[in-house]
């Protein structure tokens, strides 16, 4: 499935951090898929720096879903939300990686 970036996303998120929230969908959704869960189409992630440590909040609502994962990641961010939202069209399906005030 292809995946797409927002301007917003290139000039504030590194590269790693871009690849591991992209592995981190779909963890999720191969999580899913096993469970023969509904696959939500909205991903939530939040940051959160915590002793020099930036850890990553991944929500989903339906079903409700939360897990806290620790990023391989040392430097500052300044981004506090990144939304990665799955768009399934007749034809076409992909996802879009955006900051809030992008949406």
């Amino acid at each position: 499935m292809n995946r797409y970036i927002t301007r917003g996303i290139v000039q504030n998120l590194s590269t790693a951090l871009q690849h591991q929230l992209w592995q981190f969908v779909a963890q999720r959704e191969n999580e899913q898929s096993k469970e023969l869960e509904a696959i939500d189409y909205f991903h939530v992630f939040q940051f959160h720096v915590h002793n020099d440590q930036l850890y990553i909040k991944h929500k989903q609502e339906r079903p409700e879903y939360v897990k806290i994962h620790k990023a391989n990641y040392s430097k500052a961010i300044n981004i506090n939300k990144i939304y990665i939202i799955r768009e399934d069209d007749v034809d076409l399906s992909y996802y879009v990686m955006l900051l809030p005030e992008e949406y």
